[in-house]
């Protein structure tokens, strides 16, 4: 049950793993990922310095410390036997814990101020952002996953913002996390919202995200994914196998006319897409940053 004001704190857990190179890193990030991380951060685990890395490449330190956040009240000792036994116990496993103020200090730290365009913002509670004609969509940390920062969240984010036109809009967020894409399209124009999520707690999020933004008389939060209606547009940041998978499911939402846009794709798996969705839609690349991908699809003949 989730409780804001539980009588006794909560704490939040980090662990770390130490990269070598990339496909280590890699390993790294998706076995914590696996363990329940709902976010992942790259640091430098030794005092090299790390210059601009040449276009297309990760930049990594010669050890990287790979960090995953789990969400609070999670069991340290279950998160490391899980990744003992993923890793063969081949990697050594550091924990800490914070209490909630600690991390809300720390997240402030990590993420500043993310400008879409010319004057769309994201921005926590505490940031200030002195433009006067600035739409700022704030978020502070909580219990789904969401701020902007990934490249795929960031494609749909400038492209919802700048470049989809959802002025009077309907629009729908299929796995929603935090909230964060439904309450941008609110903010810029869209006059009726659904999100989704298969987690109960990214409801909840996007629902107090909402409110804090003054955009929840639009959104409209469905347990059920059936409860929307058909839409102008939908969006789908989420992986390759539910987005293959849940073809008939958006294509109960769909108008001759809307629009789908996926991320949460690399480049070499738009080929999948176009394998699974292509027989109906058309599919052009719209958008592309550090080897992720936004696809737009709109359909042939619906």
């Amino acid at each position: 049950m989730y409780c804001k004001n539980s009588m006794k704190e909560q704490n939040w857990l980090e662990i770390t793993l130490i990269a070598h190179n990339e496909l280590e890193s890699e390993r790294l990030e998706q076995a914590l990922i696996d363990a329940g991380a709902i976010a992942i951060t790259y640091t430098a685990a030794d005092d090299s310095e790390l210059f601009e890395p040449p276009i297309g490449e990760m930049p990594l330190w010669a050890a990287t410390g790979v960090t995953g956040l789990f969400a609070q009240g999670t069991n340290p000792e279950n998160v490391q036997a899980t990744l003992t036994a993923e890793l063969n116990n081949a990697y050594n496993i550091t924990h800490k814990l914070f209490a909630d103020s600690q991390w809300t200090r720390a997240w402030l730290d990590y993420f500043q101020p993310i400008q879409f365009g010319t004057n769309f913002w994201v921005a926590a509670s505490e940031h200030i952002i002195e433009d006067p004609d600035a739409i700022v969509l704030r978020l502070d940390p909580g219990l789904a996953f969401g701020t902007g920062t990934h490249p795929s969240t960031a494609m749909c984010l400038n492209y919802l913002v700048n470049h989809a036109n959802v002025t009077d809009k309907s629009v729908y967020d299929y796995g929603c996390g935090s909230g964060i894409l439904g309450i941008a399209a609110a903010l810029a124009g869209a006059k009726e919202v659904w999100q989704t999520d298969i987690d109960p707690q990214a409801l909840i999020a996007s629902a107090d995200n909402a409110e804090k933004n003054n955009v929840h008389g639009r959104i409209h939060l469905c347990k059920n994914p059936e409860q929307a209606p058909k839409v102008d547009l939908l969006i789908a940041n989420i992986l390759l196998e539910p987005l293959c998978a849940l073809r008939p499911q958006f294509e109960q939402h769909l108008k001759p006319s809307t629009r789908l846009y996926f991320a949460g794709l690399l480049e070499r798996q738009q080929n999948d897409i176009e394998n699974h969705y292509n027989d109906g839609y058309h599919i052009q690349r719209v958008d592309e940053r550090e080897g992720w991908i936004l696809l737009e699809l709109t359909p042939k003949n619906l």
